[in-house]
């Protein structure tokens, strides 16, 4: 008698037969009871789910039933005599929980989740509590805070603070600021000035980095400022030029390793500049940006992205000779005559893929089936 499971829908054996337990599926079984009393998952289920994953990517997917799975993954659990990560909570944990909810309640703290850092940080230190990952402290923060009169609302930005956003917001579309957040930054010190020197009253919210940099965009979006990029300064347009010309000769595969390549050349601009504050502003360059500039300029060029570097020369030979090798050996494994070849070509200064060389192997095999 076999039956099929509703988790994996594959054929199981039949439990009152079960299959012994191996090396390899109890350590999957283990990883996973291991991941539960790390943190790694949150509930038992998520473990299950986990281990059934791992039994199939390894090829023992129907080996053992659902059940069988869940049963041996809680008595490794208990093995580990450790308390479960949904443990009830302790009346130290409670304690401490309370006392970050009310400071979230306070304002003392943006959100919940900046809480359960340094709440996480309080209870290891603590004896008598159990081990809990951040998502289930800051979960456990905000539905206390709730209850202590944390209201679901989104503070508005304050006329002084967009006041300070329109200041800013010139001096990042002129490039003062290397990235955003450094803006950001920037606000939130000239608003802790402004709240420390008022007295009594309840303290605006602290602004995020990402609300705050989301402003930052409205403004300058309002303003009609130029954002999100810089112009290219000549002595970048050269050093781009210079991989284009390495590009166009095949000394990289695609924009992307070329793209690379010229970022960290770009790096070093940058570094000297830092080195020498004269010299300007670095660039900052991101990859994605380097990859578009590199992109255009090279069709603006007339340089077309080659599909593939044609073999040549010397790698034509060695291609053709195993080839003769595979035919006159009585047709051996091609893969084998791939890495061979790669090795070889490696060995003369040539940078070929597996992939590559074995189908310039089958290749040269057609055309001498097609000659014959």
């Amino acid at each position: 008698m076999r039956r099929k499971t509703r988790a994996t829908g594959h054929v199981n054996p039949d439990p009152a037969h079960p299959v012994p337990w191996y090396t390899k599926d109890k350590r999957i079984v283990l990883l996973g009871a291991r991941g539960l009393w790390d943190g790694r998952f949150e509930t038992e289920a998520a473990a299950l789910r986990s281990c059934l994953a791992a039994m199939a990517r390894a090829g023992l997917d129907g080996r053992h039933t659902t059940e069988a799975i869940r049963d041996r993954l809680r008595t490794e659990s208990r093995r580990l005599s450790k308390p479960p990560s949904r443990a009830y909570y302790t009346a130290t944990e409670r304690r401490l929980i309370d006392r970050f909810a009310r400071a979230v309640v306070r304002h003392e703290y943006p959100d919940a989740t900046a809480a359960a850092r340094v709440c996480r940080e309080s209870l290891a230190r603590c004896k008598h509590t159990f081990p809990r990952t951040h998502v289930a402290i800051a979960a456990r923060i905000w539905e206390r805070a709730l209850e202590f009169g944390r209201e679901h609302v989104h503070f508005r930005f304050t006329p002084e603070e967009w006041r300070v956003l329109r200041e800013l917001a010139p001096e990042v579309s002129s490039g003062r600021f290397r990235e955003v957040k450094d803006a950001a930054r920037v606000f939130q010190v000239r608003m802790a000035r402004k709240r420390r020197a008022r007295t009594g009253g309840n303290k605006a919210p602290v602004r995020t980095l990402e609300s705050v940099a989301v402003k930052l965009k409205r403004v300058a979006s309002k303003a009609g400022l130029a954002w999100g990029f810089r112009d290219w300064s000549p002595e970048e347009d050269r050093v781009v030029d210079q991989f284009i010309d390495r590009y166009s000769k095949g000394e990289f595969r695609s924009f992307r390793s070329a793209s690379k390549a010229c970022r960290a050349a770009l790096r070093r601009l940058d570094a000297d500049r830092l080195k020498h504050p004269e010299r300007g502003r670095p660039y900052g360059r991101s990859f994605g940006a380097t990859k578009q500039r590199l992109r255009e300029r090279a069709l603006s060029r007339g340089v077309k992205r080659p599909l593939f570097r044609r073999w040549r020369g010397v790698e034509q030979d060695l291609a053709v000779r195993y080839a003769g090798s595979y035919v006159a050996g009585g047709r051996p494994d091609q893969m084998d005559l791939a890495y061979a070849l790669r090795r070889e070509l490696r060995g003369l200064g040539y940078l070929r893929t597996v992939a590559a060389c074995r189908a310039e192997i089958g290749r040269v095999l057609r055309r001498a089936a097609e000659d014959r």
